[in-house]
This record gives C-alpha cells, structure tokens and sequence, in this order.
C-alpha cells in the first residue's frame, strides 16, 4: 500500500511527539534519493530520521538500518549540511489531506542570526521529491528539478517560490458532515460498488481503506451500493464519521496485514 494522506497523517503526530525540538547532529545522503538527519532528542536520546523520495516507495520513518555514507556526498547533501546542521527541529506539518510533510527547522546564518529552514517530502508516486526552502518560502534546491518552462506547470528550480502540488479535485472526508455525506451518497450511481464510490468521491483514501470501509459497512469489499440496502447506507456513512473520529483524535492503530504469514500490507 503506498503511504496515503491519512497514514501520512499518524506518522507526522507520532514523530512530533517524540522528535520536536531535536537537534541535527549529522546529515547523510544515502542514495539519490534519500536523507538521513541524525538527531539527539531529550525524549527518546540519538536516532535517525529516514526521508525518502523514492518513487516506488516515498516515506519518513525513524531506522535503525544501516545505511551507506558515500565517502563523497553529493551536493543536495552538502547543501543541507550547510543550512542545517545543528538545526532544531520545531515541528513537522503536513499540507491539508495530501502526501506533503514540511519539516520545520530554527538554524543559524553565516551571519549568526536564526533564520528558519523547511525541508519539504512530497510523497506523491512518480512525482516524489525532496525540496529545501529557505524562510520565505523559495527553493534553495531540491533532488529533482522540474518545470524549466514557466508555462508548463509548476516549477522546482533553485530560486523559484514554492508551490505545492495540484491537489484532486475531491471531497474531504474530514471535514464533510453526515448531511454532506448522506447528500453525497444519495447522488452516487446505483450499480457503483462501494469501496470505488468512496475512492471517486474522497481525497486522501487509498483503495485499502476504501475496501476496509465497504467490508465493515457490507461484509465484502465488493459490496454494491444498490445491495446495501438503507442499514449498509448508513453503516457505510458511520464507518466514515468513525473514521473521522479517530484521525481527528490522533487515535492511530498501526496494523499489518499478513498473507500466509507474510506481511502484504498496512
């Protein structure tokens, strides 16, 4: 499963629990597109963030793995190493219902004055990356330039604003209330099947959670809406405001899904 907005979501409340107001005490740059920032925390002492904008498989996590520390670090690296280096970490945000996490930082200038530092993962498959911006919001630099044209989209170049990525034009299932939801549900197609009805008309849910909701409203994850009858319309309606609830309260279960004893999903 790919880290949707809502996982995105409980991993950012997890790691400011534990790593705000940490201090960077190194910086490594693994492979093209991944950082590792050491840091020391009073809560939980010395460990290593992991940020990574591999299209594949984009996320941030604290590790434990080893990693290789190329002898010559590439210039991203040495760049962050130049801002960053003993930066205190204020806290990381995450852009409303996307795949984006802003680390913010407090450092210091050639000059000895605080300035502020965001180090920014967009999350989003093919269009994964890691931007470093300076405290009015412009790219200092980033893994992967894009948009030399102005005309073409949204550009990622070093001096540039940052802007973040277009976002789907789609409901949020936050924030809508159950006469948004049951208005919503009321106008979707008969012979929709409900797990695709909730992907269509909601951002930030990934298939899974899309089929997890259907089965828990419909005892199948392909249960049609016209084969709900009124009771799975409106179990399907409480399993999205239950879901609001637990986002909403930071009240995050992570779970492993195994098949044949294999871990296949979270």
């Amino acid at each position: 499963m790919p880290l949707d907005a809502l996982c995105l979501s409980g991993v950012i409340h997890e790691l400011n629990t534990s790593l705000a107001g940490a201090r960077v005490d190194k910086i490594y740059q693994p492979g093209r597109d991944e950082v590792v920032l050491a840091l020391r925390t009073q809560s939980v002492g010395n460990v290593r963030l992991l940020l990574s904008a591999n299209p594949a498989h984009p996320r941030l996590h604290l590790t434990t793995l080893p990693l290789e520390n190329p002898e010559k670090p590439p210039m991203f690296c040495m760049l962050l190493r130049k801002h960053m280096s003993g930066a205190r970490l204020l806290e990381l945000v995450q852009a409303p219902l996307e795949r984006v996490a802003a680390l913010r930082f407090e450092a210091l200038n050639e000059l000895g004055d605080r300035v502020e530092r965001k180090l920014v993962l967009e999350a989003i498959s093919h269009k994964t990356n890691l931007i470093l911006l300076d405290g009015e919001g412009r790219v200092l630099d980033c893994v992967r330039h894009t948009g030399g044209d102005i005309t073409a989209g949204r550009v990622l170049q070093p001096g540039m604003f940052y802007r973040l990525p277009p976002g789907v034009d789609k409901e949020n299932p936050l924030t809508a209330d159950r006469e948004r939801l049951e208005s919503l549900l009321s106008a979707a197609p008969e012979e929709s099947q409900a797990d695709r009805w909730l992907l269509d008309t909601f951002g930030g849910l990934s298939p899974l959670i899309c089929r997890e909701l259907a089965h828990r409203a419909g005892g199948a994850t392909d249960a049609r809406l016209n084969l709900l009858g009124p009771e799975g319309r409106n179990r399907l309606l409480d399993r999205l405001e239950e879901l609001q609830a637990i986002v909403k309260e930071n009240r995050y279960t992570p779970t492993t899904v195994l098949m044949e004893g294999r871990p296949r999903d979270f």
